[in-house]
């Protein structure tokens, strides 16, 4: 009787241990597509990038484009473009990743576009193109989404673009997922992303920067490999170092320059931080935008009394000062914070602006503040978004919380000399 029991014991084990082998993603894909995303990778007035994904019978990366004309019959007047396809397999299930770059566009022109052929062909979405003068915009900025994607962030997401749905840009700084070190499965995360998103990832370009989590390994934390959906999910510029294409680069719009930086790289390699110090110098060097702003995971003051991230410090911030950044956006925290910091050695003095720096959370993962407070405004336990309007020599600054409440602001006027002065700070 024992000895059955025993062997009773064991199948039950051995049982539980291929169920666990065999969790499987619960998006699967189809030949429909799903989780449409736009990007920019070339001159963002003339060109447009969008990916998806269906399952390995589609064997073709197809998509459509027009002008966005009255007609229903828009099929008729598009242009068919084709891409290219990659497989990514994870998590029990193979999804096809294709990638289109619509090109020779007109600058400030809205175009309608779908993805897929035939009766798998996606819904017409819209976009519109940069303008070739620095006419003035709005961009968004989502600090980690990381847990809690499908049930809050969606909150989050939704909000902003109601608020501000002829947004141009929408900018992550790292952690859009948490890499699957938690109970779901990588592609779960994703596709719960996607889902919070729905639409909107479709008809605004995403800027997204790379975090830590995208950089953990489910099965071995100390594998510091890129997360496998990354680069397939994306079609991102590779216009930066060597090694880090599509993970740090850098876009020009409407006389802002945006630099994203791989900062969770520069913690393990002093190669990628040299490499990526040299070229983030000559973009701030040879810069012909109005305003830059610069964009990467790990703040350079930490809210968090137990983390420094000193070598991303030394190796950007002489840069930031000695150039004149206007604003640098981090996520990594979980806190809201934003406060500005002057070059070394020089004080505040009257409204003339130091560098902006904004730590900022829009996911349901929440941490406390306890470092030295270098923030002049903090948050904490508070989802948020921010709304960045450009216009000329002057910059706006919104941050809004989960209800849409003005939580801070902040505008920067640009000098003829380089200068900004800081006014309507909260």
């Amino acid at each position: 009787m024992r000895s059955l029991l025993s062997i009773f014991v064991i199948f039950i084990v051995l049982a539980c241990k291929v169920v666990a082998q065999e969790r499987i993603s619960s998006f699967i894909p189809s030949s429909a597509p799903d989780r449409i995303i736009l990007t920019i990778k070339g001159d963002p007035s003339t060109t447009m990038a969008v990916t998806w994904r269906t399952d390995t019978s589609v064997s073709e990366s197809v998509a459509q484009i027009s002008q966005n004309l009255p007609t229903v019959f828009l099929a008729d007047s598009s242009s068919v473009v084709t891409g290219t396809f990659e497989d990514v397999e994870g998590d029990g299930v193979v999804g096809r990743f294709h990638s289109v770059n619509f090109t020779s566009l007109r600058p400030g022109t809205t175009y309608a576009y779908r993805v897929g052929s035939g009766a798998d062909a996606s819904e017409w979405f819209t976009f519109k193109t940069a303008s070739a003068s620095a006419d003035p915009y709005t961009f968004l900025f989502f600090g980690d989404s990381q847990m809690g994607t499908n049930s809050l962030f969606s909150r989050v997401i939704r909000q902003a673009y109601r608020a501000v749905p002829d947004a141009r840009l929408m900018l992550f700084p790292g952690d859009l997922v948490d890499g699957g070190t938690g109970s779901k499965l990588q592609d779960d995360e994703w596709g719960e992303w996607h889902e919070a998103d729905g639409f909107i990832n479709a008809e605004i370009p995403v800027l997204p920067t790379p975090g830590n989590h995208e950089y953990y390994n489910p099965g071995d934390r100390t594998n510091r490999a890129l997360n496998r959906y990354w680069k397939p999910g994306f079609t991102l510029p590779e216009n930066g170092p060597a090694g880090l294409e599509e993970t740090a680069y850098t876009l020009d719009y409407q006389g802002v320059r945006f630099i994203i930086v791989n900062s969770d790289v520069m913690l393990r390699s002093e190669d990628l931080t040299r490499k990526q110090a040299v070229w983030v110098e000559e973009l701030l060097k040879n810069n012909p935008c109005k305003w830059t702003v610069m964009a990467f995971h790990h703040p350079l003051f930490s809210t968090s009394a137990r983390r420094d991230n000193q070598t991303v410090r030394e190796s950007l911030k002489p840069l930031i000062d000695k150039y004149g950044v206007d604003l640098v956006l981090n996520g990594h925290d979980h806190t809201y914070a934003r406060g500005m910091i002057m070059p070394d050695g020089e004080e505040k003095k009257g409204k003339r602006a130091g560098t902006i720096y904004v730590v900022s959370v829009s996911g349901a993962k929440q941490y406390q503040q306890d470092a030295e407070p270098w923030w002049d405004l903090g948050l904490t336990n508070t989802q948020l978004w921010q709304a960045i309007a450009v216009d000329g020599n002057e910059l706006e600054y919104r941050a809004y919380d989960a209800s849409g409440t003005v939580v801070d602001q902040f505008t920067l006027k640009k000098k003829n000399n380089g200068n900004s002065l800081l006014n309507n700070a909260r």
